[in-house]
């Protein structure tokens, strides 16, 4: 809240969803409610439910998703406002913050092809402005990578000319998140499912053989080198 403040002008809308909290949140809320245009606070059956929600309730012509815990740190206004009418999907950097605040890695370079989204999700989700009348539900049936789904099906359906990267870093994204923390099975099994949902099951496979090279061949290599050069 703080950091959307710092940009918060006639063109911006700010809207909350929260899930019902128990932990403070509705105090937040309300101690801000000059600042929130519009909240909400219902039971939901997960995130992207709530950012449904989200999508149902906002009016302007692109939104932007941040989590509790996330910062922005630039003015999407000035910086998205330079777009063509029919651009759908406007995206620039992230950084990746650790939970203890200090910088992982940044994410996010110009797409060359929306097969990046096959190998992994190239993008930070909080780094991407979708344009309201373009975007669709997400898939509720996917509870950790149904933002990866619905941006790789833009991409692809739309094309990449219909995007527009901005070379700028829009947000500070905390790495504690729920997809941070469900376990590895549960993770490759619903990546299993998006490859099967987008007719790419033969990446299935090709993530295994990688995987497999990668402890069986690239990591015993590393360490025999490691041990040489000790």
């Amino acid at each position: 809240m703080q950091s959307v403040a710092r940009y918060k002008n006639s063109a911006y809308q700010y809207v909350v969803v929260d899930g019902a909290s128990t932990d403070g949140t509705l105090e937040v809320i309300r101690r801000n409610e000059g600042l929130v245009d519009l909240w909400i606070s219902e039971p939901d059956s997960g995130i992207y439910h709530a950012m449904n929600k989200g999508v149902a309730l906002c009016t302007g012509r692109y939104i932007l998703f941040l989590n509790a815990g996330d910062e922005l740190i630039t003015d999407l206004a000035a910086a998205a406002g330079g777009a063509p009418e029919d651009c759908a999907l406007q995206y620039g950097r992230a950084n990746m913050m650790n939970p203890d605040g200090t910088l992982s890695y940044v994410k996010g370079k110009r797409l060359k092809s929306p097969r990046k989204f096959l190998k992994g999700m190239p993008l930070c989700h909080q780094a991407i402005l979708y344009r309201r009348s373009e975007i669709p539900p997400y898939d509720l049936r996917f509870r950790i990578c149904a933002d990866r789904l619905l941006t790789y099906r833009l991409v692809r359906d739309l094309g990449l000319r219909r995007t527009r990267f901005l070379d700028l870093t829009l947000v500070n994204y905390v790495e504690d998140g729920f997809s941070c923390v469900v376990p590895v099975e549960q993770s490759r099994e619903e990546e299993n499912r998006f490859y099967r949902e987008v007719g790419k099951s033969h990446y299935i496979l090709i993530k295994v053989i990688n995987r497999v090279f990668k402890q069986r061949v690239k990591l015993p290599i590393l360490r025999g080198l490691k041990r040489l050069t000790s």
